[in-house]
C-alpha cells in the first residue's frame, strides 16, 4: 500500500513542480514573486540544490558512523559565503560581465577564450558528476525499497534503481531542456528548486521533531560515543576544503549561484539565506542520528536512518513525507546537473565539431536551435545511463558519503584555476590545461581506481586514502598550474583576458586614488577623451569649484573615471585613471584589453550605423569645418547622379553644388551667388529646412544641421511622390466636393418637390374621399333593410376610411420631412398625458381583453402637447393592437436628469433583427399583417422634431418596451 502511495506521490509531486515552473515562466515579469525582497529569498533558497540526497540521507549516515565527519559538508560552504564572500562577489561580477553559461564557459573566457580549456573542463565535470548522479539513484532506490517493504520485495534493488533512472531521465528531459535558448533565464527553474529546498527542510524538521519526541520518552543516550573533539582531524579539514571548493566548482552549483543569479551584483539574501539554510539543516541531523542510534535495531543501514525512524514507529504519513523530501533532493540535483552538463557537453564538445560549418557561417542555420535541443535531450539520457552503470559498478560497495566525496574531489580540480584566475593575472591557458590534466589524472589514479578495485593507492602521504588522494591531486594541480604558466609565454589573448578579469571593478565599488595631479591635468585628460567643451562642463558641474592649480581630489578623479568609462568602458577607465593618477605607464596587456573592449563596441556600433545609413531612403552628406566632403551614403550620390570621380573624401562641397546647378542651366553669376550663400549657412552652423524643385521636376526636402566639431550634415528626401499624391488627393477632394454639392442640391430640390406634391395630392385626395364616405353613409341608410347590401356598404366605408388614414399619414410625414410643422413647447404635467392615453384606449383595450394600466407621476416636462401625445398614442395603439392577452402598462422611469415615458406590453415581441427596420416607412415586424407600417416612422420623425430619443427593448415571446426620453422640468404639482 505504502509503495504504491509513494509512487503516486512522486508522480503528482513531479507534475506539480513542472506546472509551477511553467507558471513562473509565464508570469516572469510581473506579480508578487518579482518583488526584489522575495526574489532574493527565492534565489537564496535555490542555492539549496547543494543539499542533495547525500546531505538528506548520507549526512545522517556519516554522523552515525563517523561522528562529526558529517559537519564539513556544511561548514565549507558556510565559510565561503561568510568569510570568503568577496571571492563570490568577484566571480559573480565576472560571470555576468562575460555572459557565462557554465563553469566551462567561465574558465574558457578567463584563459584566453580557449576552446581546449572549455572541452577539458567539460570532460572532467562530466566524469566527476557521474558518482554524484549515481548517488541520487542509489538513495531514491533505497528509500523506495524501505517504503515498499514486502510490496517491493518482488523487485530487486537494481531493478528499482533502473526504474528510478528512467523516471529521472524523463523528468530531466521534460524539465531541463524545454527551450533551446541560453541558460541563465530560467525563473521557473529557480522557483522550483527553491520550493524543493523548502520541502527537503520541512521533511528533515519533521523527522527531527519525531526524534526529539522519541529521545524525550526514552532513556538518555550519551553523546560522547558519537561526537568527540578528536574527530576534528586531517580528514575533517580535507572534507571542509572539498566542500568549500564544491560549492563554487560543482557544475550545478556554479549554474545556480552565478548563471541563474537574478542580479549583476551580490545581494544580502545571497550572503545569508543559503548559509542559514545550511546551519539549520546541519542542526536537525543531531537529534535524528541520536534517536536512530538509540531506537533503531542494531545493524540498521546508517544511510537509511532518516527513513527508518518513521517506519519504525509506524508513521506512514511521515515516511511518505521523508520519501518526497529525499526525492526532492535527488530530482533537484538531477535537473540542475542535467541543465548544466548538457549545456556544457553540447556547446563545448559536440557543437564545435558537428556544426563547425554552421557556426562559421558557411552553412544554413535554419533548424540549428531544434537540433541542439534534441542533442541536449539525448545527452541527458546518456548521462543517466552512465550514472546507472556507475551505480552498478560502484554503488553496491560504496556508501552515499563515499560517492559524494569522489564527486567533490573531481570538482575541486577546478578550484585552483577558478580562484587564482580571478585574483591573479599570472595564470594562463597553458598553466590551466596543465593543472587540470595533472589533477584529473591524480584523481583517477588515487581515488577512483582504489574505489573500483579495492586496492590501496599507488601513492600515499597519509593513512587515510581520501586525505592522501585529495592533497596529492590538488597539490599536483596547483604545481602544474604555476609551472605551466611560468614555462609557456602567454598569448596576447591570454593577457587581455587576464587583465579584463583581474583589473575589472566590482559593481558598486569605488576607488580612492592618491595622486599629485592638478585640476589642469584632469582637464587635459578629459579633453583627450570627451573634448574640451564636455570636459569644462563636467568640471563646472562638480559640487565645489576648482582652480587649475588645485590638487585633484578623489571626487574629481572618480568623476574623470565615470566620464572616460563612457568612451572606453568601466574596466578600461579604471586602469587608465589609476595608472595616470599614480604616474605609471599602462601595461600593454591592459591597453590591449581596453582596445579589445572598446574596439568591439565601436566596431559593432559603427557597422550598425553604416548599415542603417546605407539603407535609408534619404541622401546624407557630411562636410567638415573646411567645407570638404567627408562622408555620404549611396542614396545621396544616386539622387543627384554624381559621378564617382567627383564624390571623394576631401572634395569641396562647393564643387558639388556647382555641378548640380549647372545641370539646371543656371548662369555662372547666379551659381556663384548661390554657392556663396549656402557655404555661409554651413559655416555659420545655421539650421535650415526647405523644399526645392529640381531641374528634372523632382521636389527635394533639404534639412541641414551643424555637426559637432564644426562640420555640417545635410539630408535630402525626394518628396515628389508625396507632393503628386497630395495634388491628386486635393483634386479628387475638390471633384468629389463639387459632385456632392450638386447631388445635395438635387436631393433637396427633389425632396421639396416630393413634399409639395404629397401635400397637394393628399389634400386633393382627402376631399373626394370625404365625399365618398358621405355617399356611402347615405347609401347605407337607403339599404338598411337589405342585410347583404348593408354589409357591402359597411365594407366600402371601411376601405374608404383606411385610404383616408393612409393619405392623412402620408400628409403628416410630408409635413414632418418638409419642415412644415413647428413645435410649440409649453409646460406639461406628465400625469395628464397618461390619463388622456388611458381614457382614449380603455374601451379598445377592454374589448380585446387586455388590462391597460398606468403608473402616476409627478413630473413636469416642457414639450409640444399635441406632437408628444401623437407619439405616445401611436405607441399605445401598437401595444394594444399587437397584444393578444396580458396587459399594457404606461409609466415613467428616471434616467439621470431625464425621464423615460414608457409603454410596456406583453405581446409577441420583436426580433432583434427587426428592431431598427420597423421605424422605416411601410415596414412591419415579421408575421405582422395589421397596420400600414407607417406609425413608427411617424413616431421617430416626430420625436426627432421634438429632440427626444426613442428607445426599444424587446424579446420574442416576452413582450416589448418603447420609451421616449424627455428632460424633466420639475417635480411636484
Amino acid at each position: 500500500m505504502l509503495f504504491g502511495a509513494a509512487i503516486a506521490a512522486a508522480a503528482i509531486y513531479l507534475a506539480g513542480l513542472f506546472w509551477l515552473a511553467a507558471w513562473r515562466d509565464r508570469v516572469r515579469n510581473a506579480g508578487w514573486l518579482a518583488r526584489p525582497g522575495l526574489s532574493g529569498w527565492v534565489y537564496g533558497l535555490s542555492l539549496g540544490v547543494y543539499c542533495t540526497s547525500w546531505t538528506f540521507f548520507g549526512g545522517v549516515g556519516t554522523a552515525a558512523t563517523a561522528g562529526l565527519e558529517f559537519l564539513p559538508i556544511y561548514l565549507g560552504p558556510i565559510l565561503v559565503f561568510t568569510f570568503g564572500f568577496g571571492l563570490v562577489r568577484r566571480i559573480l561580477a565576472q560571470s555576468r560581465a562575460q555572459h557565462s553559461t557554465s563553469i566551462a564557459d567561465f574558465l574558457s573566457a578567463r584563459y584566453g577564450k580557449s576552446a581546449g580549456v572549455a572541452a577539458l573542463v567539460t570532460v572532467i565535470a562530466t566524469v566527476g558528476s557521474l558518482p554524484y548522479m549515481a548517488l541520487q539513484l542509489q538513495s531514491v532506490g533505497t528509500a523506495l525499497v524501505m517504503v515498499g517493504g514486502n510490496e517491493a520485495g518482488a523487485l530487486a534493488r537494481d531493478e528499482i534503481v533502473a526504474a528510478v533512472a528512467v523516471l529521472m531521465a524523463l523528468f530531466a528531459v521534460l524539465f531541463g531542456s524545454r527551450r533551446a535558448d541560453r541558460a541563465g533565464d530560467n525563473a521557473g527553474l529557480v522557483l522550483t528548486i527553491a520550493v524543493e529546498a523548502v520541502v527537503k527542510l520541512v521533511a528533515l524538521l519533521a523527522v527531527a521533531a519525531l526524534a526529539i519526541a522519541l529521545l524525550a520518552s526514552g532513556p538518555a543516550q550519551p553523546v560522547e560515543p558519537l561526537f568527540a573533539v578528536t574527530q576534528i582531524d586531517a580528514r575533517f579539514a580535507v572534507l571542509t576544503l572539498l566542500a568549500a571548493c564544491a560549492v563554487l566548482c560543482l557544475p550545478r552549483q556554479f549554474h545556480m549561484t552565478f548563471v541563474e543569479a537574478t542580479a549583476d551584483r551580490a545581494t544580502p539574501a545571497m550572503q545569508w539565506v543559503f548559509p542559514a539554510y545550511l546551519v539549520l539543516t546541519s542542526l536537525v541531523i543531531v537529534p535524528i542520528v541520536l534517536a536512530g542510534v538509540a531506537v533503531l535495531p542494531a545493524g540498521t543501514d546508517a544511510d537509511a536512518i532518516v527513513m527508518a525512524l518513521p517506519l519504525n514507529v509506524g508513521n506512514s504519513a511521515l515516511a511518505l513525507l521523508v520519501f518526497i523530501g529525499g526525492f526532492s533532493a535527488a530530482s533537484g540535483m538531477i535537473v540542475v546537473a542535467s541543465v548544466a552538463l548538457s549545456t556544457m557537453i553540447t556547446n563545448d564538445l559536440i557543437a564545435p565539431v558537428a556544426f563547425r560549418r554552421v557556426l562559421q557561417g558557411e552553412a544554413d542555420r535554419a533548424g540549428l536551435a531544434h537540433r541542439l535541443l534534441m542533442i541536449r535531450r539525448l545527452v541527458i539520457c546518456l548521462l543517466m545511463l552512465m550514472a546507472y552503470l556507475f551505480y552498478r559498478g560502484f554503488g553496491g560497495a560504496t556508501n552515499l558519503a563515499g560517492l559524494g566525496t569522489l564527486a567533490f574531489a573531481a570538482a575541486a580540480q577546478f578550484a585552483p584555476g577558478l580562484v587564482l584566475g580571478v585574483l591573479s593575472r599570472a595564470g594562463n591557458r597553458a598553466g590551466m590545461i596543465s593543472g587540470l590534466l595533472t589533477g584529473f589524472a591524480a584523481w583517477l589514479c588515487l581515488l577512483i581506481l582504489p574505489a573500483a578495485t579495492g586496492q590501496p593507492p599507488v601513492l600515499s602521504i597519509h593513512p587515510d586514502a581520501l586525505v592522501s588522494g585529495v592533497l596529492i591531486s590538488l597539490g599536483a594541480n596547483l604545481a602544474a598550474y604555476w609551472i605551466g604558466s611560468a614555462m609557456f609565454r602567454p598569448r596576447l589573448r591570454d593577457a587581455v583576458q587576464a587583465a579584463s578579469f583581474v583589473g575589472a571593478s566590482l559593481p558598486g565599488e569605488t576607488h580612492a586614488y592618491g595622486t599629485a595631479k592638478r585640476v589642469a591635468d584632469i582637464r587635459l585628460l578629459l579633453t583627450q577623451f570627451v573634448g574640451m567643451r564636455r570636459a569644462a562642463a563636467a568640471l563646472l558641474a562638480m559640487p565645489r569649484s576648482y582652480r587649475d592649480a588645485d590638487q585633484a581630489d578623489p571626487e574629481l578623479l572618480s568623476m574623470a573615471e565615470r566620464m572616460i568609462a563612457g568612451v572606453v568602458g568601466s574596466s578600461s577607465a579604471r586602469m587608465l585613471v589609476a595608472s595616470w593618477a599614480q604616474g605609471e605607464p599602462v601595461p600593454l596587456a591592459e591597453v590591449m584589453a581596453m582596445f579589445d573592449e572598446t574596439g568591439r563596441r565601436l566596431t559593432f556600433s559603427g557597422d550598425l550605423l553604416q548599415i542603417a545609413i546605407e539603407n535609408i531612403d534619404q541622401g546624407v552628406a557630411l562636410v567638415d569645418a573646411e567645407m570638404n566632403l567627408v562622408a555620404w551614403n549611396r542614396r545621396y550620390q544616386q539622387m543627384f547622379e554624381l559621378p564617382d570621380e567627383l564624390v571623394n573624401v576631401g572634395t569641396p562641397i562647393a564643387d558639388l553644388i556647382r555641378y548640380n546647378m549647372r545641370k539646371g542651366q543656371i548662369g555662372d553669376v547666379e551659381i556663384e551667388d548661390q554657392v556663396t550663400r549656402r557655404l555661409g549657412h554651413m559655416r555659420a552652423g545655421r539650421e535650415h529646412r526647405m523644399e526645392r524643385e529640381q531641374h528634372d521636376g523632382r521636389i527635394m526636402r533639404i534639412v541641414g544641421n551643424p555637426a559637432p566639431g564644426g562640420g555640417y550634415v545635410t539630408s535630402y528626401t525626394d518628396i515628389t511622390a508625396d507632393r503628386l499624391a497630395e495634388q491628386a488627393l486635393e483634386s479628387k477632394v475638390a471633384e468629389r466636393t463639387t459632385q456632392l454639392s450638386e447631388a445635395n442640391a438635387a436631393l433637396e430640390k427633389a425632396t421639396r418637390s416630393k413634399t409639395r406634391f404629397l401635400a397637394a395630392a393628399s389634400h386633393d385626395l382627402i376631399q373626394p374621399l370625404n365625399a365618398a364616405r358621405l355617399f356611402a353613409s347615405a347609401l347605407g341608410e337607403e339599404v338598411q333593410s337589405n342585410e347583404q347590401l348593408s354589409r357591402l356598404v359597411r365594407d366600402l366605408d371601411g376601405s374608404i376610411a383606411s385610404a383616408d388614414r393612409l393619405i392623412r399619414t402620408l400628409l403628416d410625414i410630408s409635413k414632418l420631412d418638409g419642415g412644415g410643422i413647428e413645435p410649440r413647447h409649453e409646460p406639461l404635467a406628465v400625469n395628464d398625458l397618461l390619463d388622456d392615453l388611458v381614457r382614449d384606449f380603455a374601451v379598445q383595450a377592454s374589448a380585446r381583453g387586455i388590462e391597460l394600466r398606468r403608473v402616476a407621476s409627478s413630473a413636469w416636462i416642457e414639450s409640444d402637447r399635441g406632437l408628444l401625445a401623437s407619439v405616445l398614442r401611436n405607441l399605445v395603439s401598437n401595444a394594444v393592437r399587437y397584444t393578444r392577452s396580458g396587459k399594457v402598462l404606461i409609466g415613467v422611469r428616471r434616467s439621470g436628469g431625464n425621464i423615460l415615458l414608457c409603454v410596456y406590453d406583453t405581446g409577441p415581441g420583436i426580433a432583434e433583427a427587426d428592431q431598427e427596420r420597423i421605424f422605416e416607412e411601410f415596414q412591419r415586424a415579421a408575421g405582422d399583417r395589421e397596420g400600414l407600417g407607417l406609425g413608427l416612422a411617424i413616431v421617430r420623425r416626430t420625436a426627432r422634431l421634438l429632440g427626444m430619443p426613442v428607445l426599444i427593448r424587446s424579446r420574442i415571446g416576452r413582450g416589448s418596451l418603447f420609451a421616449v426620453g424627455v428632460p424633466v422640468l420639475r417635480w411636484g404639482a
